[in-house]
């Protein structure tokens, strides 16, 4: 693996994660108008949205100037492969579903303002 690579490891999982988050929270969005506060729990889908986007964005920018590019390729009920293109370096990563699922959960954590792991805190 390509040292500059592994510096911004951490940078594309934040990226996978965001780019997750983000999908997770636009699909449970359409499911809560059946619920009585639906009102504010859409306002604060509205604001978590909004700010997830511009965080990925951030995180998006951060990765194109570093010269790395990230695409989902494929992906089956037990694995997501992700391409990875960084200074004209091919690389492909595979994640468990599961441990994405758990990542997204995390960062949803952070979302709400409750206690959340990261990469950093080791697994």
């Amino acid at each position: 693996m390509h040292k500059d690579l592994m510096e911004i490891s951490n940078d594309i999982h934040k990226f996978i994660i965001l780019e997750m988050t983000l999908k997770t929270l636009e699909r449970d969005r359409k499911h809560i108008t059946v619920l009585k506060m639906h009102h504010a729990l859409d306002a604060w889908y509205d604001l978590k949205i909004n700010q997830v986007f511009k965080e990925l964005k951030a995180a998006r920018d951060y990765l194109y100037k570093k010269g790395c590019k990230v695409e989902k390729k494929k992906s089956d009920e037990f694995f997501t492969e992700y391409y990875i293109l960084f200074r004209g370096v091919e690389e492909t990563r595979n994640y468990a579903n599961l441990a994405l699922r758990n990542w997204v959960s995390e960062e949803m954590k952070r979302l709400l303002g409750m206690e959340y792991r990261t990469p950093a805190d080791g697994v």
